[in-house]
This record gives C-alpha cells, sequence and structure tokens, in this order.
C-alpha cells in the first residue's frame, strides 16, 4: 500500500513540474502576434495586385508526381520506358518517348502532354493537341489502351 502511495506522489510531482516548465516556456514566447516564417517556398502561389492569397487561389486539383512508365506492345512484343513529367496545367502534365518508343507503338516520340480527364481516363497527344493514344486505369498501377482496336498496349508505373 505504501509503495502504490509513493508511485502516485511520483507522477503528480513530475506531472506538476511538467506542467509548470510549459507554462514557463510558453510566457516566454514573444506574445507581439504572429509573424511570418522567413522560408520562402514555392508552394503557396501569390497573387498579383494583392499582398496574399487567397483561399480560392490556393486551391488545386490533386496532381500525380512525376513517373517512369515502361510500355509494352503485347503483340509486337516490345517494350520502352516513358516519361510522365513536371506539371504543365492542373491537369496535364509533360511526356516524353525516347526514340526507342517508335519500335513499341509509332508515333508515340511525337507524345509531349499527358491528360488526365474528368472520367479518369487519360490522353496523351502531341504538340497540336493531337490525340495519340487513350488510356483507361487498369489494376494497381497500371494503364491500358482502349481507343486503339489493333493495339495491345499496356503502361505500367516503375517504383
Amino acid at each position: 500500500m505504501k509503495s502504490s502511495l509513493v508511485i502516485v506522489a511520483t507522477a503528480l510531482i513530475c506531472a506538476g513540474v511538467s506542467a509548470a516548465g510549459l507554462g514557463f516556456w510558453a510566457s516566454s514566447a514573444p506574445s507581439d502576434g504572429v509573424t511570418a516564417d522567413p522560408i520562402v517556398l514555392g508552394t503557396i502561389p501569390t497573387t498579383v495586385g494583392q499582398s496574399h492569397p487567397t483561399i480560392a487561389s490556393l486551391r488545386t486539383a490533386p496532381v500525380s508526381p512525376p513517373a517512369i512508365f515502361s510500355v509494352s506492345n503485347f503483340t509486337r512484343k516490345t517494350v520502352c520506358l516513358v516519361e510522365r513529367g513536371a506539371a504543365l496545367t492542373s491537369r496535364s502534365r509533360d511526356f516524353y518517348a525516347p526514340p526507342d518508343c517508335e519500335q513499341v507503338w509509332p508515333g508515340l516520340t511525337r507524345a509531349t502532354t499527358w491528360t488526365q480527364n474528368e472520367d479518369g481516363s487519360v490522353t496523351i497527344s502531341d504538340t497540336g493537341g493531337g490525340t495519340l493514344l487513350t488510356l483507361v486505369r487498369g489494376r494497381h498501377f497500371s494503364y491500358e489502351v482502349t481507343d486503339a482496336a489493333d493495339a495491345d498496349l499496356a503502361l505500367l508505373m516503375l517504383p
């Protein structure tokens, strides 16, 4: 019984010391108002003509990160690597297919834009906006071609 009183008393003393320490630490902080963080990052957009961004200007659509995909043509038994790169708009990203991808799908090397559509499909287009391929989400991190009947293509995101 005596040992449990010692344990309870020790716990109460520790809690009191912690509370006093936190109170002292909180009161020593400057109370001159909120100050700006001196680190400037490019993650918060600034608006022209305003001293601070509005809530509406901070809202952006979720954008998938840059990634490398393996493109497989099952009919031709060929594979190449492509890159979905930097964001161009809220729905489109830069796209690059190296010259060896011409063997996988003719014209794939002309692709420059990866656009995420509202229905979840993806359009890969050239510089003129012409659609080269339309993809739908497959299992896990893969995409399958839907618009070309003779295409047996799949894109698999690499880790």
